[in-house]
């Protein structure tokens, strides 16, 4: 039997593909967080991905909808759980405590995020290129080795240098200090 949903208004069509694209990371990595396997967390967020499509127009503009979709997505966690692993579920509270786990440490690894960004401001500019091109671009040592003229040895060693820099200016910052 087709579930009934009306498609968002059209003048909502684009509030819900950004609010959709703005969270589905982060809730896939909440998924995964309580079903280690990817495949099946692939298959709940697309499950998840339905009913938030079916069920936008009871979405209120004025609440939080990050904290709806995650509630959409606990269900259907759940849901699966039940269907694909019978005898073998978890209580609502274990589930409750690895959402609040899961929130708890997303909110820290937002702010990481932040200060990552500003942490590489504050790199030297050879230091922010070869950041650049290692993770950025995804060059591999051997090519910049080539091209910089370095021995790859020195190019791990100074890409450790930048990590634990950045690590440490990430550090300052969350414990109150400045980069």
């Amino acid at each position: 039997m087709a579930v009934p949903h009306a498609e968002p208004e059209p003048g909502r069509l684009d509030e819900v593909l950004a609010l959709f694209a703005r969270y589905q990371r982060r809730l896939y990595l909440y998924i995964a967080s309580v079903l280690p396997n990817p495949a099946e967390a692939e298959e709940v967020l697309q499950e998840t991905n339905i009913v938030v499509w079916r069920k936008f127009d009871q979405f209120r503009p004025d609440s939080d909808f990050r904290a709806w979709v995650f509630r959409i997505a606990y269900f259907e966690v759940r849901k699966h759980l039940e269907r694909r692993r019978p005898g073998v579920t978890l209580s609502q509270e274990v589930l409750d405590e690895l959402s609040a786990d899961y929130q708890e440490r997303e909110s820290e690894l937002e702010a990481r995020k932040e200060y990552l960004a500003g942490c590489l401001d504050k790199l030297p500019p050879a230091d922010r290129e070869l950041v650049d091109r290692f993770y950025g671009q995804g060059q591999a040592v051997a090519d910049l080795a080539g091209e910089t003229g370095r021995k790859g040895t020195s190019l791990y060693r100074s890409l450790r240098r930048i990590r634990q820099a950045l690590f440490a200016c990430i550090e300052r910052q969350l414990a109150g200090g400045t980069g």
